[in-house]
């Protein structure tokens, strides 16, 4: 075999032990970003069953939402049903009330500026005064 031949095989040689370790070191980032890969996925099938049994909870609440709103608009129905009904009632009360009271009301003022113009002319009378009489004494 001639050197030139030899010299070729040793860089043949070398270039095959250069790309097998290169080709190593490639599997091995592979195969870091493959386990790296499979973590994610399992957070992933995790966070998905996660939010299966979220939904399957807010599925419940919503169900339960479904058979407590017709009991809660029937209670709330009553409720504006007596709040009518008070309404009604007071404005009846109201009507039936304020008429009297106005009247009495009148008559109390009556009776009060009645009462004060009796006593001002008693006093007058009795002090002796001439102006409410004309100057003239009764007694």
């Amino acid at each position: 075999m001639s050197v030139l031949l030899q010299i070729c095989f040793v860089i043949v040689t070398i270039a095959v032990v250069a790309i097998a370790v290169a080709t190593i070191k490639v599997m091995q980032h592979f195969r870091k970003a493959s386990d790296d890969f499979s973590k994610l996925a399992e957070d992933g099938r995790q966070l998905i069953d996660q939010l299966k049994n979220v939904a399957q909870e807010a599925g419940e609440i919503v169900g339960g939402f479904r058979d407590v709103a017709p009991r809660v608009r029937r209670v709330l129905e009553r409720f504006e049903s007596i709040g009518e009904r008070t309404a009604d009632l007071s404005d009846a009360v109201i009507h039936e009330v304020e008429e009297p009271i106005r009247t009495v009301i009148a008559v109390a003022r009556g009776v009060r500026f009645g009462a004060l113009q009796l006593i001002e002319r008693l006093s007058h009378r009795f002090a002796g005064s001439s102006s409410s009489n004309g100057g003239r004494n009764y007694e």
